[in-house]
């Protein structure tokens, strides 16, 4: 189900009944071309998706089709991923201070370099350090960067940890009203698939 996620009535656009074998993130990207040839009346900005959706492929396709991508991060492990540096990224896309262990803080987005600025979380003022073991002694702290394109799957365009995400992710909600309705108030779950004998399947109310 594809729906307007700005629809002050939570407007579907693009139903379809997919294999209840088949994943969702391949159901998706059988709906989201077959929409893309078919809705020609505007554009497509975001795509708010769940963390079913948490794959390199589907990044890559959305951002193929001039797409911002919105999708909850799966949570594969617990670890912390290694970096060139001495800096760690939490299974969130977080930065964290490698000695303390503490998460970084998000400090804006340079637009000229298209990358995301990270802050030690124990500064204040910019020009105090409460840190008990500083691994800088910068002015404002240790700093780190974040691109987008070296990894897009945990470097999203717009932070998750900033309240831009949450304000759009929280949108989400209407794809999941529009199969309420589907599968309740229009009791599609009380539908079943019946192969005939002639080899092709037919659908039959319970």
């Amino acid at each position: 189900m594809l729906t307007a996620a700005n629809s002050k009535h939570d407007l579907p656009l693009h139903p379809r009944l997919q294999p209840a074998s088949r994943h969702d993130s391949v159901s998706f990207v059988v709906s989201t071309v077959e929409f893309s040839q078919r809705f020609t009346l505007g554009t497509v900005e975001k795509m708010l998706l769940d963390a079913a959706h948490d794959a390199a492929a589907i990044y890559d396709l959305l951002k193929h089709q001039g797409i911002q991508s919105f999708i909850d991060l799966n949570e594969r492990g617990t670890k912390n991923l290694e970096t060139e540096s001495d800096m760690k990224i939490s299974p969130k896309g977080i930065p964290p201070i490698c000695l303390a262990g503490k998460k970084m803080k998000p400090y804006g987005f340079d637009h000229a370099q298209k990358r995301h600025k990270w802050i030690c979380p124990m500064m204040q003022n910019r020009t105090t350090n409460t840190c008990s073991t500083p691994c800088s002694d910068a002015k404002y702290g240790r700093t780190f960067h974040t691109c987008s394109k070296d990894n897009p799957r945990l470097f999203s365009d717009v932070a998750r940890s900033s309240e831009q995400w949450n304000l759009t992710y929280k949108r989400r909600t209407t794809v999941e009203r529009c199969n309420k309705r589907e599968k309740n108030d229009y009791n599609l779950r009380q539908v079943a698939i019946v192969p005939p004998r002639c080899g092709t399947s037919i659908f039959t109310a319970l």
